[in-house]
């Protein structure tokens, strides 16, 4: 009797076991095929600001899946996985600075980069801290040449410091502030 209970419990067991593998194994087969066609149109996109915003999506890929990495404690695949996401948005940043136009064409693909590289700074800065102190050097040291790089970009977005303005003329205050004495 204990046997047949032991029997029908493993085999109930091994099934739920196995339709877990078989949702599992699809999603991951799914990323790496979007990751792939994701690859395949950056390779043949001639447009410098959408291959930018093709290589700035692979890159938030990369830097996500390193994130997985570190909390599965696996240190050399998220360290790799780091390099790639540098590499990715460093290429980014180079397809835009390669376009003759530059910022009046493709201004939406700069803006794209600058708001990614914002956000991508904030998931860095959350992963060196859940990372233990060794490996916290290594994001830390990507995290520094991606604030670089968004520097650069608002460098671009903004020359000479200055925030574009509507109006040159400084504002004036209503006539009825200034007709009142000041007691």
């Amino acid at each position: 009797m204990i046997s047949k209970a032991f029997f029908a419990t493993a085999i109930l067991g091994f099934a739920i076991l196995g339709q877990l593998c078989c949702y599992a194994f699809p999603g991951r087969n799914k990323e790496k095929e979007k990751e792939e066609k994701l690859v395949e149109k950056i390779a043949r996109e001639k447009n410098p600001g959408k291959k930018a915003r093709f290589q700035i999506r692979l890159a938030r890929m990369k830097l996500l899946e390193a994130s997985e990495a570190y909390d599965q404690n696996d240190f050399e695949k998220g360290r790799a996985l780091l390099q790639e996401y540098r590499e990715q948005v460093n290429a980014s940043w180079n397809s835009l600075q390669g376009s003759r136009r530059g910022v009046r064409k493709h201004g939406e693909a700069y803006i794209k980069l600058e708001i990614s590289l914002r956000e991508d700074g904030r998931l860095l800065e959350d992963l060196r801290h859940k990372v233990p102190y060794p490996e916290s050097n290594s994001v830390e040291e990507i995290e520094k040449e991606i604030s670089q790089v968004h520097s650069q970009v608002l460098g671009a977005l903004f020359p000479h410091g200055r925030t574009p303005h509507k109006s040159k003329k400084p504002r004036q205050f209503s006539n009825v502030l200034a007709a009142k004495p000041v007691s």
